[in-house]
């Protein structure tokens, strides 16, 4: 019974996601706004392709190999984020500018996202592949 309800769940989700791609296509009238531009289109499957390819030969690498670019990338995410959230946190400290409870919602997105890119290098900086 608990099977039947997990792929009664997932079928409904998949129904409303269609549904609501459907409905966001034609609200947003995707069709006219690449209809008029059509390089726009090509730039879209350009971008779609490039990364199925990058996403393709990254897992065709070796296991130590593939180590080396995840914590190479998430590296350079955490240290990106890390450095742009002390800039932006400095740049709103400024007296004149806002506000202690302004500079909590500025500081907390960046920080939390931060601790999440380092503690993921962490997990993976730890496992070792041989």
């Amino acid at each position: 019974m608990k099977r039947v309800s997990v792929i009664v769940a997932v079928t409904l989700y998949a129904v409303f996601a269609i549904a609501d791609v459907i409905y966001n296509f034609i609200a947003n009238d995707t069709a006219h706004y690449f209809g008029e531009q059509p390089h726009r289109l090509l730039f879209v499957a350009a971008i779609g392709i490039g990364g199925g390819l990058i996403a393709f030969l990254f897992y065709r690498l070796s296991p130590r190999l593939r180590r080396g670019v995840k914590l190479f990338t998430l590296g350079s995410a955490a240290s990106l984020v890390t450095l742009c959230g002390i800039y932006f946190g400095c740049q709103a400290a400024r007296p004149s500018v806002i506000g202690n409870d302004t500079l909590a919602l500025v500081l907390l997105p960046a920080g939390v996202l931060a601790a999440l890119l380092w503690f993921e290098f962490y997990q993976i900086f730890r496992n070792r592949v041989l």
